[in-house]
């Protein structure tokens, strides 16, 4: 008889209980998406989970964490979104227009998590929560600041106040969903291609084109 490899029992439960937390973080995306914040209890998301509340507990002790998990992998899908796919970057324009297009094309396709973020942002969230999520947002700002400093110190984009500018675009950034909620689908891309032209006019100082 072989004896059992314990490192292999180790990754296989790890394995399971990964995707076990990712089972439960989706449904407390959609059970907050249609319940809101307060309604989304733990035996309300176990219910659409098709787990028992018990097994929530013992994976996230408390809402609180639950809530950091959903918004962390509702802005990871977000920041990849904003990627804007593998193809390399051919400068400091291209990747503002993914920012832009990325961003609002995710808000397109995945209304719910959008709405999540939103819901729990304007929730009567636990201090420690508000408190990660303003961290997040700073720490978002500075990202962009930087970006656009750096765009900036390569020449191509013209001279302004990065954080100005960074303010004007998470305004609209942060609007989209709304936006796109009283837009037909089919339009939903081509307000994300407008809204990137501007921006990257506005960042090079040229007239906007595609």
């Amino acid at each position: 008889m072989q004896p059992v490899d314990s490192g292999d029992e180790e990754a296989k439960r790890s394995f399971i209980e990964e995707a076990r937390r990712g089972q439960i973080v989706r449904a407390a995306v959609e059970t907050i998406a249609e319940e809101g914040y307060a309604r989304a209890s733990f035996v309300r998301i176990a219910a659409r989970a098709s787990v028992s509340p018990g097994l929530i507990t013992y994976h996230f002790k408390t809402k609180e964490r639950l809530l950091r998990q959903v918004l962390e992998y509702v802005d990871a899908r977000l920041d990849r979104a904003m990627e804007g796919g593998p193809e390399p970057l051919t400068g400091f324009e291209d990747g503002l227009r993914r920012i832009v297009t990325g961003h609002v094309m995710h808000c397109s396709l995945h209304p719910r998590e959008m709405a999540v973020r939103q819901e729990i942002g304007g929730a009567d969230v636990p201090a420690p929560v508000r408190e990660w999520i303003a961290r997040g947002e700073e720490a978002g700002r500075a990202e962009m600041v930087g970006f656009l400093t750096e765009g900036q110190g390569h020449g191509e984009f013209r001279t302004f106040d990065p954080e100005v500018f960074t303010d004007a675009l998470f305004a609209a950034l942060n609007h989209a969903p709304a936006r796109l909620r009283r837009r037909p689908p089919e339009e939903h891309e081509d307000y994300a291609r407008e809204l990137a032209r501007l921006f990257a006019a506005a960042a090079t100082g040229r007239e906007p084109s595609d």
